[in-house]
């Protein structure tokens, strides 16, 4: 049985363009799964490939929380616990392997979800990111469960007990935290690199997609160079001072992704040397910092109409600027990343801080790539 770590594996593929191959195919058994329905209308040809068996083998890793796990790949059936991973496998093309989700997907992703994962109001939903139904989710027989780091420990053990493997995803290098939404890292950039890498790499194994993950990750890698080209080496004094507004009055402080997505992108998170992880904030410490530009997810329209209508908040910089920018949904500013939020968030907001360096038809051009080659939809947003 071949056992992978995640840092073993990714010696070998931070430096590349994230070829999927250097996970190794090697496995301990081969098994057929139950055959696969007919499409309506298929040919012959069509028929007989689809009812084929599956070939798959056993492969054993270690997750983002150092537990080692043993799956048969690739799956047929998911429990995707995870918001990350639910929007990766859309990405992969592998929705229809996907049972059931967690309740609150619309809220932590956002309502683009309905047009890339058609029928994902239909999907049970056994639970959210934190506490599950262990009977709904045995229920549905998934081959794996991919849990979120927040998930009670408990309610895993007991999934895991019933024979179903439980693999964590967090997005992050450095193991497992003392807690899940405020890791302290020792180099956060690359810890998230690592960790994104990591996660969209593993689901394209779980789910035989592995060519199409590396073809994901390649694209991050290309649109990153796009940015470091343009911006590269920056003072910290010379940085656009950015602060992010989420709802209920809570943001990103330091330690978390969108903190490595401004640096790279030539800006600096003005809240995190005063906040570790993602946590409320006041509006006299918002007065305080003071920021030159204030960035709100479209997902929280709310938060932007008080921002740049309420009285109180008319004599920060930013707002009497024009300088609020509502970050569309397909750049993904948050806490942990996403692989969109490295192909084209980082370069979104590069362009949005430096539309001299990197240009609007630049980030279209990627943007309606990424939506095209991965989604398999038109890209129908605004740059």
């Amino acid at each position: 049985m071949e056992l992978f770590s995640r840092r073993t594996f990714l010696k070998g593929t931070l430096v590349g363009i994230g070829s999927v191959a250097a996970f190794g195919l090697a496995g301990c058994s081969s098994a057929p799964q139950d055959e696969a329905p007919v499409a309506d209308g298929g040919d012959a040809e069509g028929a007989a490939k689809a009812t084929e068996p599956v070939s798959q083998e056993d492969w054993t890793f270690e997750d983002q929380a150092g537990t080692t796990v043993t799956v048969s790949v690739p799956v047929q059936r998911m429990v995707v616990m995870q918001h990350h991973s639910l929007d990766m496998l859309a990405q992969l093309g592998m929705q229809d392997k996907v049972v059931g989700t967690e309740k609150n997907w619309e809220g932590d992703l956002g309502a683009y979800m309905r047009d890339v994962f058609p029928g994902i109001d239909d999907l049970p939903t056994p639970g959210d990111l934190t506490d599950w139904s262990v009977e709904a989710i045995a229920a549905l027989k998934p081959d794996v469960v991919i849990a979120a780091s927040q998930a009670d420990p408990d309610a895993m053990k007991q999934v895991s007990e019933l024979g179903i493997p439980v693999v964590v995803v967090s997005l992050r290098g450095e193991g497992k935290q003392a807690e899940a939404q405020n890791p302290r890292l020792a180099d956060a950039d690359a810890a998230y690199t690592e960790g994104c890498q990591w996660a969209i790499s593993t689901l394209g194994r779980l789910t035989g997609a592995d060519q199409k993950a590396g073809d994901i990750w390649k694209m991050c890698l290309e649109s990153r160079a796009i940015v470091d080209e343009a911006i590269g080496q920056m003072d910290d004094a010379d940085r656009i001072r950015v602060f992010v507004a989420n709802t209920k009055e809570q943001t990103y402080g330091n330690d978390k992704y969108v903190g490595c997505q401004l640096l790279r992108a030539g800006a600096v998170n003005v809240a995190a040397e005063d906040i570790q992880g993602y946590k409320p904030y006041t509006f006299e410490m918002l007065a305080s910092w003071d920021p030159e530009v204030i960035i709100v997810q479209d997902r929280y329209m709310d938060v932007y109409d008080t921002i740049t209508a309420d009285a109180k908040y008319q004599e920060l910089q930013a707002v009497k600027n024009g300088k609020v920018l509502l970050a569309p949904y397909w750049t993904k500013p948050w806490g942990n990343p996403d692989t969109d939020s490295i192909a084209l968030g980082e370069l979104w907001l590069a362009n949005q801080f430096y539309p001299e360096k990197v240009s609007a038809d630049t980030v279209r051009e990627y943007a309606e790539r990424f939506y095209r080659d991965f989604y398999g939809v038109e890209f129908t947003g605004t740059v």
